[in-house]
């Protein structure tokens, strides 16, 4: 595993995935290295702070407010009551482009945005898609500071994958007697959409391009 060859290098010794398809239904799910020696469920109920991982919201929340990936903002730097975010490589690059920004993981647009959006509604916006932990509504939520879980995260991830459809995470698809007859049988039909199409095809593009260019 990867924990084995790199885990010492990078001070890690143990690890969660969350594998969800659009539908929604659970088809892989690790809780930790070894159960035998902890039973601790660290996709689940570990609550951990997503870093950069959150940005998607904050950016939500900033095309909801009437911004477009095209919208210039300004990677600057900036001051909030004393706390001073800066950004991984400590340089500025002015004027740019919202999907430039998220592609990049700028951070200082990132607070920027939360501000000119407003904390509350994003961290309403991380809520609305699934998101359950508190989020305390101040600046710093923009990179990541309120602890999430791994199965909320994703979860919350699975909304832009569906085109913006609210999924219901489930385990069981189908059960099925011995004689074959159906006893249980999820409906996976997508539920009520919490983001609009023109917002999800705008976040396809600036996730498209952090992939492609970031």
């Amino acid at each position: 595993t990867l924990l084995t060859k790199n885990g010492q290098a990078l001070n890690a010794r143990q690890g969660a995935l969350v594998v969800i398809d659009v539908d929604g239904g659970l088809r892989a799910l690790v809780g930790g290295v070894d159960y035998r020696k902890s039973q601790f469920n660290r996709a689940a109920t570990a609550q951990r702070q997503p870093g950069s991982t959150f940005k998607p919201f904050v950016y939500l929340a900033a095309l909801e407010s009437g911004l477009r990936p095209t919208t210039l903002t300004y990677d600057l730097p900036i001051t909030v009551e004393g706390w001073s975010p800066k950004n991984a490589n400590e340089k500025y690059s002015g004027a740019v482009t919202l999907r430039d920004a998220l592609a990049r993981s700028i951070n200082t647009v990132a607070v920027r945005l939360a501000l000119d959006a407003g904390p509350q509604r994003v961290a309403a916006t991380a809520a609305r898609l699934g998101i359950k932990s508190e989020m305390k509504p101040e600046p710093s939520l923009a990179l990541g500071t309120s602890e999430v879980s791994l199965l909320d995260l994703t979860t919350a991830y699975n909304v832009f994958a569906s085109g913006g459809q609210e999924t219901t995470f489930h385990v069981i698809r189908r059960i099925r007697s011995t004689g074959g007859r159906i006893l249980y049988a999820n409906d996976e039909r997508q539920g009520r959409r919490i983001i609009a199409d023109p917002h999800v095809a705008a976040m396809y593009d600036m996730l498209h391009a952090a992939l492609v260019t970031g």
